[in-house]
């Protein structure tokens, strides 16, 4: 999502130069710069904002929900164990990855969306969770390599988007993707 605000905003800086040159039509300018790109946040399926409490790992999200700290696992991924009480499971990658999700959340409030299984077995909520500029978390980690694909039952709204973002950070080696971690797991 960032990428292609990014290359919208190249191509409106493009288009307004041809124009100054001569080289570009108006109208063809005017709707380049009249694109929102703030239009991700959608109120319709997503709650919030809510606050971050704090980054359990890379994967689980400790959000203040209606008065309540929540901890909120990220649907459809699965990052390397780093705060499991079984100590033997926590791996470095684990630290990597939840050190990656805090960079990417930072002190920002984040939106959800409940998946169609509202809950884990543990009661925790499980979400989608969203960035102030739209961008899904759940998606950014698995493009940016610190987390791989996990369909947990009815979860399955993007399973064919993560799998083909997945595909793609491991065909690169991104993140983790060149450390073998998910080969061994």
């Amino acid at each position: 999502m960032r990428t292609l605000k990014l290359s919208i905003a190249a191509i409106a800086a493009a288009a307004a130069m041809a124009l100054s040159l001569g080289g570009c039509d108006q109208d063809v300018l005017d709707y380049l710069l009249e694109y929102d790109d703030t239009s991700q946040i959608s109120t319709e399926n997503r709650d919030g904002p809510y606050e971050v409490v704090k980054v359990v790992d890379g994967d689980t999200i400790k959000l203040m929900i209606d008065g309540e700290k929540k901890n909120v696992r990220l649907i459809g991924i699965d990052t390397p164990e780093s705060v499991h009480p079984d100590k033997e499971k926590n791996v470095p990658e684990g630290k990597l990855a939840s050190d990656h999700t805090k960079e990417l959340v930072g002190d920002n409030q984040l939106y959800i969306e409940y998946g169609t299984e509202p809950e884990d077995r543990y009661g925790r909520p499980l979400c989608y969770v969203y960035l102030p500029d739209g961008t899904m978390l759940n998606e950014q980690i698995l493009r940016d390599g610190y987390a791989r694909v996990m369909i947990v039952g009815k979860n399955n709204e993007y399973k064919d988007i993560f799998t083909e973002i997945e595909s793609e950070a491991r065909s690169e080696g991104r993140g983790l993707w060149s450390t073998g971690v998910f080969d061994s797991e």
